[in-house]
């Protein structure tokens, strides 16, 4: 047996080295001096011809070179065999010898791959190799000289040729396809691919797992159980493998698994699971980072990760499958190719496929001509992702501040296992930098904000949400509705899954509302109150973007929208929905039938919605009683009355303002009918006049912006408006 692979590759040259000199001495031409003749470098071109017309092998002892070629395969033969039992019996791991049993190369292909592997080893074989084929650039050895050198018979040579020929995708694979310039099929240069030469010489450095087109997951001890909601597919996937082996069969069909489902399924962790059970790694192609590359460029690399794959005995999966099968046909083609290349030596081959809920990317077009096993992997219930919250910030080894801060985001993000552990992993980070043993809720939400992905800015504003419940002045019985609102989000959970009304409530779980009520009595800040509580996004949707007077325009844009807010999980504010939601008129043309529909639309689109959805108003008697009933809560919001109005003028400062203590809220209450808009207004205002005059802000201040505020709509305040306060008159 072999001490190592020096030695190894020692007794592999001291073969090859026999092989050029039992081929020089029997097959090259020579000259008189023994050099050896080219023929390329004569004179005359009738020397140069008769060179190459006489038979080369005319002067060797056709009996003499038999006994030696003979004696020379015996030592081939027992080179190889001698490496087996080195790699079997001796526990020393020789990559190369293990790599030419691995692949399943004959005996002529080992051959091929040693004479290939020698001018990495020894560049004197470059040398020879370019004098052996008369062209100092064909530093490889070629297809029509390593044949000449393994046997001298034409018919054995011809043979062999098309044996190659035949084997020629298994062999692209190890060598590398013919390149172009070369000028026959037989001027092939068998020089090992990079990766395989990588292989070889750096075996056990973890750069082999470093690869910028594929990585390599090896097996594990234990993969993660507690957090694993789709265990049942990776156990299905074992039950299938064993079934049938796992190593490509002559004739045999290879199988396709595929995994469906969206980002943080767990469609990988599924694979690697059964990898483990079996004993294998798993290496996993990205065709998504591929996708940048040239389609020859792709080819290669998969070829690369296919070889490697077979190397590691891996299971081989490609990555975002859809990425090169839900485009053009040509890009289908190229995947094809992929599945030819992993068929030639697989039995079976996972695909994984990113695709939302509820969405079919395929449409039931598969790759034809090979057996496929679909499987979807579900999104976790409400009481699902609470577990997966819990489990995830228990293992960043901080603690929570608010214990039910998990059941409220587990009901308002839609969250997958995956990226629920990638929220958590950034609020414990975030917590630890800060220096905080403990995480707050705020810490949550943010993080959960920024694994949301969406394109609703293309279509609406984003609010700020800046105010809480104590910044809203409303009667009692509309802010009870608001708070229930909110209730029927953060527990969704509870009723919809522990108490079984899921079974009750198949559709419409979202929540509607409609705000109605005059200008500036606090619509939109009941929606900014309402996404604070919910620590959501507010988008208030640009109507002017929305309608179109192009008929089925309208309904295209609504679809966009809510196709985006469902991966967020933002509340949607309409502000003037009237414009929507008129009332039904009767149809006398194309554009009646349009107005209709496209107010249906809207009101599908929001029962499919399982977020918020907010309307507001000022114009009630507009909309259609129809549309009112499909709303969940329709909630009034009326003009303030003096008590209201009061608490308004006391909020409206922010408390880090100076203020003059000469400022009468009773007065500016009590003879003052002013929306809560207009009040907020007035005090902006009389704070920057202040600041221009550089004073304290007081009543003066005060009332030259409310003066102000009613000529606005044309109102010219006089004495008896104004009373004591005249002197301030402007």
């Amino acid at each position: 047996m072999f001490a190592g692979q020096e030695e190894y590759f020692q007794e592999l040259l001291v073969l090859v080295r026999k092989e050029i000199s039992l081929y020089t001495k029997y097959a090259v031409l020579l000259t008189e001096k023994g050099t050896v003749r080219h023929i390329y470098q004569t004179k005359l071109f009738k020397d140069e011809l008769a060179n190459i017309l006489q038979d080369p092998f005319a002067h060797m002892e056709r009996t003499v070179y038999d006994r030696e070629r003979k004696e020379l395969f015996a030592q081939w033969r027992m080179f190889h065999e001698k490496a087996y039992r080195t790699i079997k019996e001796g526990n020393v791991m020789l990559p190369f010898a293990y790599l030419l049993r691995r692949l399943g190369l004959d005996e002529f292909e080992q051959y091929l791959a040693c004479l290939a592997i020698a001018p990495e080893l020894n560049r004197e074989f470059e040398r020879m190799y370019a004098y052996l084929q008369d062209d100092l650039a064909w530093r490889y050895p070629s297809l029509d000289l390593c044949v000449k050198m393994y046997v001298m018979d034409e018919n054995i040579q011809n043979m062999l040729i098309h044996r190659v020929f035949a084997r020629k995708e298994v062999l692209c694979c190890v060598f590398g396809a013919r390149a172009m310039t070369q000028e026959s099929e037989r001027s092939w240069q068998f020089k090992l691919r990079n990766d395989l030469i990588d292989f070889v010489f750096f075996y056990e450095a973890d750069l082999l797992d470093r690869k910028a087109d594929y990585h390599v997951v090896l097996p594990a001890a234990s993969v993660e159980e507690g957090n694993n909601i789709n265990r049942q597919v990776s156990e299905q996937i074992v039950k299938r493998m064993q079934d049938r082996a796992d190593v490509k069969e002559d004739g045999q069909e290879m199988r396709l698994f595929l995994l469906r489902g969206p980002y943080g399924s767990g469609k990988k962790l599924q694979i690697i699971r059964a990898a483990n059970s079996l004993g294998h790694a798993v290496l996993f192609v990205d065709l998504r980072a591929l996708g940048c590359q040239k389609e020859e460029q792709m080819a290669e690399a998969v070829c690369d990760a296919v070889v490697r794959a077979v190397l590691d005995q891996a299971f081989l999966v490609f990555e975002h499958w859809e990425t090169v099968w839900t485009k053009e046909q040509k890009s289908r083609q190229t995947a094809l190719g992929f599945l030819r290349k992993a068929s030639l030596f697989f039995g079976h081959v996972f695909l994984t496929a990113e695709e939302a809920q509820g969405e079919d990317i395929f449409g039931g077009k598969y790759p034809q001509g090979y057996e496929s096993e679909e499987f979807h992997l579900r999104f976790p219930s409400i009481q699902e992702r609470s577990m997966l919250w819990k489990s995830f910030l228990a293992a960043g080894e901080v603690c929570l501040k608010e214990e039910e801060v998990c059941d409220k985001l587990a009901a308002q993000f839609d969250f997958s296992p995956g990226v629920i552990k990638e929220a958590a992993e950034i609020a414990c980070r975030d917590a630890q930098v800060q220096g905080q043993k403990e995480v707050p809720a705020s810490f949550l939400y943010r993080a959960c904000q920024q694994k949301i992905s969406h394109r609703l800015g293309e279509r609406a504003s984003r609010v700020n949400a800046a105010y809480t419940w104590d910044d809203l002045v409303l009667e009692d019985g509309p802010k009870e509705l608001l708070r229930q609102a909110c209730g029927q989000v953060s527990f969704r959970g509870k009723v919809y899954e522990e108490w079984g009304f899921e079974q009750k409530v198949a559709y419409g779980r979202g929540v509607s509302l409609l705000f109605a009520g005059p200008p500036g009595t606090g619509k939109t800040m009941a929606a900014q109150v309402i996404a604070r509580e919910l620590n959501l996004e507010l988008y208030k949707v640009d109507l002017s973007g929305v309608l179109s007077k192009y008929i089925g325009e309208t309904q295209k844009n609504l679809r966009e929208i809510f196709d985006e807010v469902k991966k967020s999980r933002s509340i949607l504010f309409f502000d003037e929905a009237d414009v929507l939601f008129g009332k039904r008129v009767d149809v006398s043309d194309a554009r009646d039938i349009s107005a209709n529909a496209q107010t249906a639309y809207l009101l599908q689109k929001m029962e499919e919605y399982d977020g918020i959805t907010i309307l507001a108003t000022n114009l009630m008697q507009n909309f259609d009683d129809a549309y009112k009933r499909r709303m969940k809560f329709i909630i009034r919001f009326s003009f303030p009355q003096e008590e209201q109005r009061r608490q308004l003028w006391q909020k409206v400062f922010p408390r880090q303002m100076p203020l003059d203590g000469d400022i009468d809220m009773d007065y500016l209450a009590g003879n003052f009918e002013l929306s809560g808009a207009s009040i907020k207004n007035i005090a902006v205002n009389a704070a920057f006049i202040a600041a221009s005059r550089r004073e304290i802000t007081g009543m003066k201040h005060i009332m030259e912006a409310l003066q102000q505020e009613y000529e606005k709509s044309g109102k010219i305040l006089g004495k008896a408006e104004l009373k004591e306060y005249y002197i301030y008159k402007i």
